[in-house]
């Protein structure tokens, strides 16, 4: 039996229309966004996302929340609001390790620039264990806007 297409206006990849084919007993998930350290390609946290069409916040993530769980790392869902492709803002709800609220809080709202921050702090906060921080050194120093960034000053100086 194929599998039913929830939403119309998505483009599946060959191999998903090929999976999509096959009987319901094969499942299968994606997970949208693996936030990763820039040196030694650890993962800082999983995240669903979702284009902003005022839809409300429901979004499936059990596998996602599983997955976070099982690996001791955060998820999240972010809700992203574009303006001719320009990020206006990102509404993220935390799904793991905790889950304030439940299924049914609210997300908060946050601009770029505060996003931004987030995940300069996530990176900041691996850095003591980041097993290549040589690496993540030179890159800093070599890129002309991260070395600007007030994130990084503790490890710099």
């Amino acid at each position: 039996m194929v599998k039913q297409v929830y939403f119309k206006d998505v483009k599946f990849s060959g191999y998903s229309n090929w999976h999509r084919q096959q009987h319901n007993l094969i499942a299968m998930s994606d997970c949208d966004k693996v936030s990763i350290c820039n040196s030694c390609l650890t993962p800082l946290f999983l995240a669903e996302t979702v284009f902003n069409n005022n839809q409300g916040w429901n979004k499936p993530h059990k596998v996602t929340k599983k997955l976070a769980d099982m690996s001791g790392i955060p998820a999240f869902i972010i809700w992203y609001k574009l303006e001719e492709d320009v990020l206006k803002f990102v509404d993220v709800k935390k799904i793991s390790p905790n889950y304030p609220g439940g299924y049914s809080s609210d997300p908060k709202r946050l601009d770029p620039d505060q996003w931004l921050e987030y995940l300069e702090y996530k990176q900041v906060e691996h850095y003591p264990s980041c097993t290549n921080q040589e690496l993540f050194i030179k890159k800093l120093k070599e890129d002309p806007i991260a070395i600007t960034r007030k994130a990084y000053a503790s490890i710099l100086y």
